[in-house]
């Protein structure tokens, strides 16, 4: 409640400052003109090598522009969600969705892309069986990004059979799942509808593996190599959230071995009420959130997911002030808001997410080094991005997804 009075009092005070809707209106159309134009190889055809796939972040090294790809399913499945809301948006508002409809539907065919190259970076056989690259960016694909260098998962562990990265893992699946999610409430398509579904199936039945003796584990497996993709265990304490959203969104049972028995809900359930118990837990805090966001379940203490999402955000706000923020991934609750709507729940002012809007600088998030010190944008977006914003070291130009999604969900909800 402290942070909530806080909040009020600052808009009070800076009330007289906040920008008009347009202004936020026209930086998004800005962010998406860039992302499209700068920040992808925009082909029109998901079949084609390194299309359709955001980088991560632009920087520059002794005057050389450097593309960027780290985690590039991870950020697919964000820029799924940008485009499902803003598809929703122009529906609500009579605007022809043709060309955000399409879009969507070749961001989502990027995943059939990723999956059916994979094994011949290992040496194997090329199928569509779960097991994805993250990116497919080779280092003579600079021209079509107009940038003189590149760095890609794909560049430095294709080819090399004894490596793991590049390969599948859950962290991947759960920024996807985002997507998936936004995609199938809110976009009445068939094939946006089908394309969900079979994407779902093979990235949740990818981490379903069957041992010599027939028994059940959660990890990847590569399946050329026989190597774990991640370390033993990773998965198997959210198996329950992993069956359940991937029979959500593929409309079929997915469940494995006993994830959907009461022990392994019940962990889940543990590591929702102790999702603060590492103090940096970073990415396990986000994927907690996410799942828990995307299920529509929320931990003890409060009365539904929506409220708990923000009472933990308010936690890690509390606990990091350091990171800038005045609500910790402040795009989650307001996803779950639009997954399963408002009725009966206490919503944070609005006023809350005008403020963070607002100050989005008109550039987007720019940290550069300027005589061996990094300046960067002012908080909350100083940071590569609000979905890890730990990641305050990283320095160029942020693909600004965050802003975007964050845009869409506000008018959804609030408007």
């Amino acid at each position: 409640m402290k942070i909530r009075f806080l909040i009020l009092v600052l808009t009070i005070v800076i009330g007289a400052n906040a920008q008009n809707p347009d202004v936020n209106y026209a930086k998004y159309q800005r962010f998406r003109t860039r992302l499209t134009n700068e920040f992808m190889y925009f082909s029109g055809d998901a079949g084609v090598r390194a299309s359709h796939l955001p980088m991560e972040n632009i920087y520059y090294v002794n005057g050389r522009k450097i593309a960027y790809w780290a985690d590039a399913t991870w950020w697919q499945g964000h820029y799924v969600a940008v485009l499902a809301t803003e598809y929703a948006l122009k529906k609500r508002s009579g605007e022809n969705t043709d060309r955000t409809l399409e879009e969507l539907r070749l961001a989502l065919a990027v995943y059939d892309r990723l999956d059916c190259e994979a094994e011949s970076c290992w040496n194997g056989r090329d199928t569509l069986n779960g097991f994805y690259l993250r990116d497919d960016v080779a280092a003579t694909d600079t021209a079509l990004f107009h940038v003189n260098g590149i760095y890609s998962d794909y560049l430095y562990n294709c080819g090399h059979v004894e490596k793991i990265g590049n390969s599948p893992s859950q962290d991947q699946a759960w920024a996807t799942y985002l997507g998936l999610a936004l995609a199938k409430k809110l976009v009445d398509d068939d094939s946006v509808q089908c394309a969900v579904a079979s994407i779902a199936t093979r990235i949740v039945r990818v981490m379903q593996f069957t041992d010599e003796k027939g028994r059940p584990h959660w990890q990847i497996v590569n399946p050329v190599t026989g190597k774990l993709t991640q370390k033993e265990g990773d998965i198997q304490w959210l198996q329950y959230p992993h069956g359940e959203i991937g029979s959500m969104l593929s409309g079929q049972n997915l469940h494995f071995g006993k994830s959907g028995k009461a022990n392994w809900k019940n962990i889940w359930n543990i590591l929702q009420n102790n999702v603060l118990i590492d103090g940096d837990g970073h990415f396990t805090w986000y994927g907690v959130m996410l799942l828990s966001a995307v299920m529509d379940e929320g931990g003890a203490g409060s009365p539904n997911c929506y409220e708990w999402l923000v009472k933990t955000c308010e936690k890690i706000v509390r606990r990091h002030p350091e990171m800038g923020q005045t609500l910790f991934f402040p795009h989650l609750p307001l996803a779950n808001l639009v997954l399963y709507g408002k009725n009966g729940k206490t919503l944070v002012d609005k006023s809350l997410y005008e403020q963070y809007l607002d100050a989005a600088h008109a550039d987007g998030i720019i940290t550069k080094s300027v005589k061996g010190e990094t300046v960067r944008t002012d908080a909350p977006w100083h940071t590569l991005s609000l979905f890890c914003p730990w990641h305050n070291q990283t320095t160029g130009d942020g693909n600004m997804i965050d802003y975007m999604l964050l845009y869409n969900l506000y008018r959804l909800v609030y408007e």
